[in-house]
């Protein structure tokens, strides 16, 4: 991969994750992180695999969760103990780059674009290295995703989980992403989905190709970045 090198990685169920290696005696188990335990109308912070396997989804209130998966365990959230880890696997991504951007408590970017790095190793074999030294080093599993913007590297820490590695490369990003949901677009949330959606657009690559004055004046600055993010041309700097 010639050019620009972002790498975004993402802790994989962040919270469940630093619970249950915690308290070991969670392992296994369906997990739930939930915000007022003590009343039913709580939600849903974060999950384990388990839990999401059976349809328990983050921001849904904790007796809807109950329903999907009866053996839910639920889990008060520990804030200190999260944001102790993420400043340790920070710790780990800036050996490899003094360019870091938090995105929230359990994803970062990592700008590695004329890291002496390159010069031995693929982008791909730096991020497989971060991500094998965040789990010997602190128990915990990252999703990498490799590209050359930001908002393909975070696209590509989505596609593949838990702990793996995804490479978007500029030559066949089309290949790779315009078949993908709109919604699994950064910036593309349910309003913005479900009006595209009225329009007969679904996919990433639908977005990338329709018309730039038609989108601006459907959703406005917004609708045209998000066109040029299903492009590729999203030149924003890891900050």
């Amino acid at each position: 991969m010639g050019g620009r090198v972002v790498l975004h990685s993402d802790l994989n169920n962040c919270y469940a994750s630093i619970e249950c290696m915690l308290h070991p005696e969670l392992r296994g188990k369906f997990i739930a992180v939930c915000g007022s335990t003590e009343d039913r109308h709580g939600i849903v912070l974060a999950k384990n695999q388990l839990a999401k396997q059976c349809g328990v989804k983050t921001g849904e209130v904790i007796w809807e969760a109950r329903q999907k998966c009866p053996q839910l365990t639920i889990v008060p959230p520990h804030m200190d103990q999260y944001l102790k880890f993420s400043r340790i696997v920070r710790a780990i991504y800036l050996r490899y780059s003094p360019e870091v951007e938090s995105f929230g408590i359990d994803e970062s970017w990592i700008e590695l674009t004329g890291s002496p790095l390159l010069a031995h190793k693929t982008p791909a074999e730096i991020a497989n290295e971060i991500r094998k030294a965040v789990k010997e080093e602190v128990g915990l599993t990252v999703s990498i995703g490799v590209s050359f913007n930001k908002i393909f590297a975070k696209l590509g820490s989505d596609m593949k989980k838990p702990d793996a590695v995804t490479v978007i490369p500029r030559e066949t990003f089309r290949e790779k992403i315009w078949n993908l949901p709109l919604s699994d677009m950064i910036g593309a949330g349910r309003a913005t989905t479900a009006k595209l959606n009225d329009y007969g657009i679904y996919t990433l690559g639908e977005l990338a190709q329709c018309d730039a004055q038609w989108i601006t004046k459907v959703l406005g600055k917004n609708g045209y970045m998000l066109r040029c993010y299903a492009n590729g041309t999203d030149n924003s700097q890891v900050m």
